[in-house]
């Protein structure tokens, strides 16, 4: 039984990659075109179904568009420009669009907004309809319970087949580890699964909200920090569902994972701690009851599948 948790766990990981083998064998010998045109027409020539096109627009950005680190850090001042009309208001947030495209197939760099734009600029182009979304990621521990004054990222959904797809170039192009940014694609955040977006993405506007009932900021918030190798899995954390993790200092911690599989190695780190440590762990039914050692002091907890990071929480020692 063991064997075929993990053969299907392993499955998950890579199903949706096989589904496009030949197409991003193919994408990945484009040129580093210059101008989303030439893009477009090059992937209508190859290919004939929309959600093949879509994956080559994904790939050839996440390949060919490194983001931008300097202009993350410091970011460009707003916009601002005179209209007198709704349509000349429209009209000119399309040139500032097409603008931020063009610079981003120029000069291969590109912030959230570059991806985006670029990947929603070549779906027009090809007619399949595509909205940019802008709102909230939460990427450390440090973020649990901290609403920010305003949205922090853009990301995409595509209709394909009368369906959307959510999908985050972003964040499949790459991450930033110590300072720089590494080249690095995530296979995860190409069609996300619905019932996990709410885990690490938050729109701001109220029409997707609903879509993916998304309910409250403050509960997006409060949740504990999901790596991609944790929701690339079937397993689901049952308790505790926040990022606060309250106790004493007398109490062990114990998280409560379902499906989480005997054969994969689990680890432990408190912040500022240089080695790992193993929990105890018991299974009860498919429910893994994971004793961690209480930090005695205010911290924040990292959980690693397999020496990949997880799950981050704060802990609270009262």
């Amino acid at each position: 039984m063991k064997q075929l948790f993990i053969f299907f766990f392993l499955i998950g990981f890579s199903i949706s990659a096989q589904d496009f083998v030949s197409v991003d064998n193919l994408v990945l010998q484009y040129p580093r075109y210059s101008e989303p045109e030439d893009l477009a027409k090059r992937i209508a020539r190859d290919f004939k179904d929309d959600r093949s096109k879509v994956r080559a627009i994904y790939r050839w950005l996440t390949h060919n568009i490194r983001y931008d680190l300097d202009a993350y850090y410091k970011p460009k001042r707003l916009i601002t420009f005179m209209y007198k009309t709704e349509e000349d208001r429209l009209r000119e947030i399309q040139k500032i669009k097409d603008q931020i495209v063009k610079e981003a197939f120029l000069r291969k760099l590109g912030v959230c907004e570059e991806y985006a734009q670029s990947f929603k600029k070549v779906a027009d182009l090809l007619n399949i309809e595509a909205e940019v979304v802008k709102g909230y990621v939460r990427n450390s521990a440090s973020e649990i319970g901290r609403v920010p004054r305003a949205t922090n990222h853009a990301w995409n959904t595509v209709k394909v087949n009368n369906q959307w797809m959510v999908l985050d170039a972003t964040w499949a192009a790459g991450y930033v580890l110590n300072g720089k940014w590494v080249k690095k694609y995530n296979e995860y955040f190409f069609d996300m699964p619905p019932k996990k977006i709410g885990k690490t993405h938050y729109p701001d506007s109220k029409k997707w909200k609903i879509i993916w009932n998304s309910g409250p900021i403050e509960k997006f918030y409060n949740q504990p920090i999901y790596a991609h190798r944790f929701l690339s899995s079937p397993m689901e954390v049952m308790n505790p569902v926040e990022g606060k993790i309250y106790t004493n200092d007398s109490r062990d911690i114990v998280l409560q994972i379902k499906n989480l599989s005997p054969e994969i190695r689990l680890y432990y780190n408190y912040k500022g701690q240089q080695y790992s440590k193993r929990p105890k762990i018991s299974y009860k039914e498919n429910i893994a009851y994971i004793t961690i050692q209480n930090p005695r002091r205010n911290t924040d907890l990292y959980l690693f599948l397999n020496r990949s990071l997880a799950l981050e929480y704060k802990v609270f020692v009262q």
